[in-house]
């Protein structure tokens, strides 16, 4: 495509009149000369039309004939080091800005609102975790790549965000049991049963299913230490609100049946506060 042809296209997508790109600098009848191949334009020209379009000038001067495909070609890097470096949110907004969508950038897409909605339901955050759950499937549903791991793992967060009193009866359990074996979820999914035996490499999992043994003992002061420890250490490990809200659930029962009911109490409002946080 000639740079005549190329200045005419983005002229047409920017929805400008010759009139109003020219502006002060040349002539309507040169900008109509130029665009039908009938004069060349100058290097001063050819800045400052870009300026006015608000494109790369190296599009104008380079053999690539799709604009979006040669600016999604020039922030590739930048997106890409956004998403190997996990910062998922700047790397959405990134992509955004492009005001374009092919099939890789919907994966990139798919893959940041995955690892949001994670973050987000585990922290608490539980419209912001549905809103990317939604945007996950979204941008699923428009590429090509496999994406059937974030399709069998967020019903999973989705169940819990649905209902955190009881997750395990908004979720297909048998279903995510065939399927996830093979997935680092499927130890939260072993939590979320109580699952006493299951070998967790998450040391707060294994703790806390620790305490919950000791609690079908009865020896309630033995799991009120173990519990104090998980609070203890809560932010030197990866923060899950479901966790917590089922350790001060643990404590505020534990606390009761020692008749220690201050202590009951300061758990039961611990725990009625993180649902209060349930939101952005």
């Amino acid at each position: 495509m000639a740079i005549g042809e190329k200045i005419k296209e983005c002229r047409l997508y920017r929805n400008m009149t010759q009139s109003e790109l020219v502006g002060d600098r040349i002539t309507r009848n040169m900008l109509s000369a130029i665009e039908g191949g009938k004069a060349t334009p100058s290097l001063e020209t050819i800045l400052y039309l870009a300026e006015r379009l608000d494109i790369p000038v190296g599009f104008l001067l380079s053999e690539q004939n799709d604009l979006a495909f040669y600016i999604k070609n020039q922030q590739m890097p930048e997106i890409k080091s956004l998403l190997s470096s996990k910062k998922f949110q700047e790397c959405a907004k990134r992509i955004a800005e492009l005001d374009f969508l092919d099939d890789e950038l919907a994966y990139i897409l798919a893959t940041c609102h995955f690892e949001m909605a994670v973050s987000y339901a585990k922290n608490g955050a539980f419209d912001s975790a549905s809103e990317s759950i939604r945007l996950c499937g979204e941008y699923s549903s428009k590429t090509a790549y496999d994406t059937s791991r974030y399709e069998l793992i967020l019903p999973l967060y989705a169940a819990f965000v649905k209902n955190i009193n009881a997750p395990l009866l908004e979720f297909d359990g048998n279903t995510f049991y065939e399927c996830m074996l093979s997935v680092s979820d499927y130890e939260f999914f072993r939590y979320l049963e109580c699952d006493f035996d299951f070998p967790y490499k998450n040391s707060q999992f294994k703790l806390h299913m620790q305490a919950k043994k000791l609690i079908k003992e009865r020896r309630y002061t033995d799991a009120i230490g173990i519990l104090l420890q998980i609070e203890a250490h809560k932010h030197k490990f990866e923060y899950n609100i479901y966790l917590m809200f089922g350790v001060y659930a643990d404590l505020d029962n534990c606390y009761k049946q020692i008749c220690d009911f201050e202590n009951a109490y300061r758990y039961s409002s611990k725990r009625l506060s993180l649902i209060e946080g349930f939101s952005t």
